[in-house]
């Protein structure tokens, strides 16, 4: 297999922030191999990598940093390059937030479909775990098994009548992330809304873009959804695009999550790529 990048650049526009409530459009242009995914803030003149190493630590969002530069809510992004396989990118973009659009990766995903993806000259690499890699943190946990193919168990534990305590498991290729993730909106519960407002956040948050988990244990927005564990679903959607912050590299093993995000799952690709090397290798996709 050899690294790819999209045909023809192409725009985004009428997006906005969901902390920020910024507006803000996006222009995406092909990419040469090894270039990987890399944003350009073109009212900075900053280009941040999709990079572990430019993360900072947030609860509810991934949010990169550069030269005290910052972009932030790139994790659906992200989330469709990995499911779709595209290794290498230029982004640019004006302000400091990728659009939220509907609360999911769909529209990235239309947008390159449309365009359509080619092939580089330069093989597709990917990070194969080798030897089990285990993250605990309170009672969030993330493991990562050997196995031939990337493959994702979420688990979550919500005090909320719809949702429970429910599991997924999910074998990452592109037909499976189209049919089965692409489309899985973000979600907050009813109760924190007020306390994300007061913290300045949410500010381009609606029933539209996010699923509303009411008080009374019920969906407040159910008409917007594609599938009844969709919160469940939209965890995975996060992890894959997190988890491409590994040098922008799919990784393959059998990935077990239980209560994590995207805090977490930062940790744990900081402690995999800087504290493993001795469990995976890598290697090029055939």
């Amino acid at each position: 297999m050899f690294q790819t990048t999209i045909k023809s650049p192409f725009l985004i526009n009428g997006g906005i922030g969901l902390h920020s409530g910024q507006k803000t459009n996006l222009a995406f242009h092909p990419a040469p191999a090894n270039h990987g995914i890399v944003f350009h803030r073109t009212d900075k003149d900053v280009f941040l990598p999709a990079n572990y190493r430019f993360v900072r630590p947030s609860t509810l969002c991934t949010l990169l940093i550069k030269d005290d530069v910052e972009i932030q809510t790139i994790e659906h992004l992200l989330s469709v390059c990995n499911g779709m396989g595209i290794d290498n990118l230029l982004i640019e973009i004006k302000s400091e937030e990728v659009p939220i659009f509907d609360g999911s990766g769909f529209i990235f995903y239309e947008k390159f479909n449309q365009v359509g993806v080619k092939e580089l000259e330069q093989p597709k690499k990917a990070i194969k775990i080798t030897d089990t890699v285990y993250y605990e943190k309170n009672d969030i946990v993330i493991y990562a098994t050997e196995a031939n193919q990337s493959n994702f168990t979420f688990s979550i534990d919500f005090e909320h009548k719809q949702i429970g305590a429910q599991e997924f498991s999910f074998l990452l290729n592109e037909r499976n992330y189209i049919e089965q993730i692409v489309r899985a909106k973000t979600f907050c519960m009813e109760k924190d809304i007020p306390k994300l407002k007061e913290m300045g956040l949410i500010k381009g948050g609606s029933k539209e873009n996010a699923i509303i988990l009411a008080d009374d244990g019920h969906f407040e927005n159910i008409e917007v959804m594609t599938w009844l564990n969709e919160p469940n679903l939209h965890k995975i959607l996060d992890q894959v695009g997190d988890f491409f912050l590994a040098d922008n590299m799919r990784i393959i093993g059998n990935i077990y999550s239980h209560k994590s995000g995207h805090a977490t799952h930062f940790e744990f690709i900081r402690y995999l790529m800087e504290e493993c090397s001795d469990k995976y290798k890598i290697v090029n996709l055939v």
